[in-house]
């Protein structure tokens, strides 16, 4: 345990601040310009340009070690200290007990210098309350397991440390592609299990050209490229924007998916994903609000999903929605849910979930009216929901579908939806929310009546919360 105060790494300012030193070579090159390049680096001018330079740098690096130095952390039995900042101070601290989960993240030039991140996730916390950066990587995942160990003691009285201190980083090498198919119930007490040992690479970039997004881009990549061999070198100026933004996409995508990993542990989720910037993170199950199963037109046949999450307190500030599984298949889905959802309230819990996720009316669900044909023709069949003892389960979409399972206990909300046209022919749809993202359950285009029990029974158990 660390009760002294401790600094972090010498090199994290610099992973901090690089762009100040990619910036001030970029304004010594623009300034330039006119120079040849051999101009650059001769003459009477290198002399200034070395000296401007050189202080410039100086400054810069005077500034990293100052950082560095008021940069100081400290772990005690009750709390976790962390204070920073030369001009403007940050102290910063959480308390033991209410450490639910420490996400370890690696940036690029965090990972070619074996450095790691610590990101905080507290009880009452709607973001991580700090961040750690940055550490060895070993030390990281040493002080990280120190902190969860009195977490449980905190919490439970026993030392027995989580699961998931005790299988930090499986070696990637050595996991197998697949495993074996469970139901629900068997994977939910399998403690520290892989559960999605990895997604295959060539399933991810394979889903991945499947996305409408890819296939638009490579569309107007075509449509581009032929009207620039036809000579109009104007096509060029849509070209630059719209590889911008798809790339932009594209990147995103891979990165957060490639070399997804999962295993269960004793609270939720663990999960480790990256390409350039890798990152290791905690989902508890009670932090679950409501789940996605989603399938693009592409995918269904291929038997392919992708699970997203409202969870409370990831401190995932660029999404509305967590990813859970970028793709998988139906087995894969059975035990992300055996984990996240161990319990749908029904006793047969895989067909259960395999008619939410295609389509159809066994197992009490309820379709959209008849009288929803001319408004959706294609979709009104697999338009429905079921009401289970402890799950509402939604279900909607016609090329990509989507279902949505949204606890009783954890509904924030519920609206009334019903337009002119809807009016007239005696359909309503009825949405459900839940927080921490914007997933929601929607019933639509249902019978009258029928959405009017259903808003009147979801009503009441928000009330009842």
């Amino acid at each position: 345990m660390t009760e002294n105060w401790q600094r972090v790494h010498p090199a994290s300012p610099f992973v901090h601040g690089w762009l100040a030193i990619v910036g001030l070579i970029w304004v010594y090159w623009t300034s330039t310009d006119e120079l040849s390049w051999s101009e650059r680096f001769a003459g009477p001018r290198l002399g200034w340009t070395a000296a401007i330079g050189v202080g410039a740098l100086l400054v810069i690096l005077v500034f990293y070690a100052l950082s560095w130095y008021f940069t100081r952390y400290r772990l005690t039995d009750t709390h976790v200290y962390v204070n920073a900042g030369m001009l403007f101070r940050s102290q910063k601290q959480a308390r033991i007990e209410r450490v639910q989960a420490i996400d370890i993240a690696q940036p690029l030039l965090a990972r070619l210098l074996g450095l790691a991140e610590l990101r905080f996730d507290v009880a009452d916390g709607s973001s991580s309350v700090m961040r750690l950066a940055f550490l060895k990587k070993e030390r990281a995942h040493q002080l990280r397991g120190e902190i969860l160990t009195l977490a449980q003691i905190a919490r439970t009285g026993t030392a027995q440390p989580p699961a998931e201190v005790l299988a930090q980083e499986p070696e990637q090498d050595t996991l197998p592609e697949e495993e074996p198919a469970r139901h629900p119930e068997a994977v939910a007490g399998a403690s520290g299990q892989l559960i999605v040992s990895k997604v295959p690479a060539g399933r991810l970039l394979g889903s991945l050209m499947l996305r409408v997004p890819t296939i638009l881009g490579v569309l107007f990549a075509l449509f581009f490229g032929i009207m620039v061999v036809l000579g109009n070198a104007g096509a060029l100026a849509g070209v630059i924007p719209a590889l911008l933004g798809f790339g932009g996409w594209f990147y995103k995508e891979l990165n957060n998916s490639w070399n997804f990993t999962a295993s269960n542990t004793d609270t939720g989720l663990r999960i480790s994903r990256g390409l350039t910037d890798t990152r290791q993170q905690s989902i508890p199950s009670g932090r679950v609000q409501a789940i996605k199963i989603s399938a693009p037109m592409l995918w269904r046949a291929l038997g392919w999903y992708r699970i997203e999450v409202n969870a409370l307190g990831l401190g995932d500030e660029s999404d509305s929605e967590t990813l859970v599984m970028p793709v998988g298949n139906f087995e894969s889905v059975c035990q992300v849910m055996g984990i996240l959802l161990p319990d749908l309230g029904v006793p047969a819990q895989r067909e259960v979930l395999y008619t939410a996720v295609t389509t159809g009316t066994q197992h009490g669900f309820t379709s959209s009216s008849q009288r929803a044909k001319a408004f959706s023709p294609g979709a009104w069949k697999h338009q429905g929901f079921l009401e289970t003892d402890s799950v509402l389960i939604t279900r909607y979409g016609w090329l990509a579908r989507v279902a949505s399972f949204i606890p009783y206990r954890r509904i924030q909300g519920v609206s009334w939806h019903q337009g002119p046209l809807e009016r007239r022919r005696a359909l309503a749809g009825v949405r459900v929310h839940s927080a921490g993202g914007s997933i929601l359950g929607y019933a639509h285009q249902l019978d009258h009546d029928r959405a009017g029990e259903l808003f009147r029974t979801q009503a009441r158990r928000a009330a009842e919360r």
